[in-house]
């Protein structure tokens, strides 16, 4: 598909070439950071995949949260950190950012499209449980945002 710049000056055309490539190096970074954590659930699905590995008081992570936990982690915003990924005990699959020891955000993927969620900024504690239907609550985007801020 040819784009044509009628009246559209050569530093407009530049700036907006410029862009388009900024944009494709940004979202490239994301899409690398992104492929990390994936790739960890994967990790944590997997090594609950055979009877055998899975502990005397340990739940085998189901498909659904495996594909839950994808699907949450595309559609964090860009520019958004990446999640550290583990596997829980329960069958959860969790996803932490950490900061610092009073800047953590915590959400464990559970069966049947539950969030069950945990935060420590500062002096505050909030937690709770969400429903995931494909769109991450913004309640969650802005806790995890606020764990990156400034002091």
């Amino acid at each position: 598909m040819t784009t044509t710049y009628s009246g559209v000056s050569d530093a407009a055309r530049l700036l907006e070439e410029t862009r388009k490539q900024i944009f494709a190096r940004c979202n490239n970074a994301v899409t690398l950071s992104r492929n990390e954590a994936v790739e960890a659930v994967f990790e944590a699905w997997q090594a609950t995949d055979e009877d055998w590995k899975v502990g005397p008081d340990e739940i085998a992570v189901a498909e659904e949260v495996k594909d839950a936990a994808i699907r949450f982690i595309q559609n964090l915003p860009l520019g958004f950190p990446q999640p550290e990924v583990s596997r829980e005990a329960d069958g959860h699959i969790n996803l932490a950012w950490y900061r610092t020891p009073r800047r953590v955000f915590s959400v464990s993927i559970a069966p049947n499209n539950r969030l069950h969620w945990a935060a420590l900024i500062g002096t505050e504690s909030p937690r709770g449980t969400s429903w995931y239907l494909d769109r991450i609550p913004i309640s969650i985007l802005d806790l995890i945002a606020r764990v990156f801020e400034g002091d």
